[in-house]
């Protein structure tokens, strides 16, 4: 039996919209729709067998909301994503952009993935996870869904205006470095976050580390003029203000509390979150 798990509040809340789509696509295996927000999705996937097949509809935020809900077990059914979302992160860094980028089987890509402690509660993550200017950014977008907001003017609005630049305390492995007027402190599993930039042009989602990214040093004015840098990989050049560092247990420590983000989801009033590669990388 073929199944389609979507998220109705994916793609700005077309989500129910683009599940009707994949379901004509495959009309030939009938599949059934199963709204994922409305069911618990670790007992339907333990229920199902290895002759049943999944498709994932939606972009990063459905495919966090998959992970987190499975608390970062890999079932033994396939699943296969279904490019249906904003950003679509993911899929962008392990299939490109190409037309034959449709569909990706996702199991191999959600064992042993990075996890985030924050005060207490374990999140996991597919893209990227952190601290700063851009978690503000996500906060706002996310709070303004239903009115399409403009990345641009959001991002316009939290450099001048709402973001407040902090210390920042970040050890990679044991090493520690500190840091004044922090913008951005974090760690990348994959190359891309917040909807096609490429943060971290070096990382292999594949390997046993990661990719922690803190921006540091500028200005308001400064660090906006940079920031489209960043959509091509080019950020990497500020050296002055731009460290990056590969490990696989990365905390930072925060003078003020900030929002912290992971894959686009937000959460408030965080000052410590320590960041860690699970396990053994198998093969995809």
């Amino acid at each position: 039996m073929t199944y389609i798990l979507f998220n109705p509040h994916a793609n700005n809340g077309n989500g129910a919209e683009g599940a009707e789509l994949v379901k004509a696509a495959l009309a030939d295996r009938s599949p059934e729709l199963c709204d994922l927000t409305a069911i618990d999705v670790k007992a339907f996937l333990e229920g199902l067998t290895a002759e049943d097949r999944v498709i994932l509809c939606g972009g990063d935020g459905t495919l966090n909301r998959l992970v987190n809900d499975l608390d970062g077990v890999c079932p033994d059914v396939p699943i296969h994503v279904w490019r249906f979302g904003t950003g679509n992160d993911f899929l962008r860094d392990v299939a490109g952009d190409g037309p034959d980028a449709q569909t990706v089987l996702l199991n191999g890509y959600i064992k042993n993935l990075p996890c985030v402690e924050l005060g207490g509660e374990r999140r996991y993550f597919l893209n990227g996870c952190g601290a700063g200017v851009d978690a503000l950014v996500c906060k706002r977008m996310n709070e303004d869904r239903g009115k399409k907001p403009s990345y641009i003017a959001t991002a316009i609005r939290s450099f001048f205006k709402d973001f407040k630049t902090t210390t920042a305390r970040v050890t990679v492995d044991g090493e520690t470095r500190t840091y004044d007027r922090v913008w951005m402190a974090g760690a990348l599993n994959g190359r891309y976050q917040g909807g096609g930039m490429l943060f971290a042009p070096d990382q292999d989602r594949r390997s046993d580390k990661l990719c922690c990214f803190v921006w540091h040093g500028t200005g308001p004015l400064g660090t906006l003029l940079c920031f489209p840098s960043i959509m091509k990989g080019k950020h990497t050049r500020y050296t002055k203000y731009c460290d990056i560092r590969f490990g696989r247990e990365i905390t930072v420590e925060l003078g003020d509390a900030h929002f912290v983000q992971f894959d686009g989801e937000t959460v408030s009033d965080i000052t410590r979150l320590t960041i860690r590669k699970q396990g053994d990388v198998h093969d995809r």
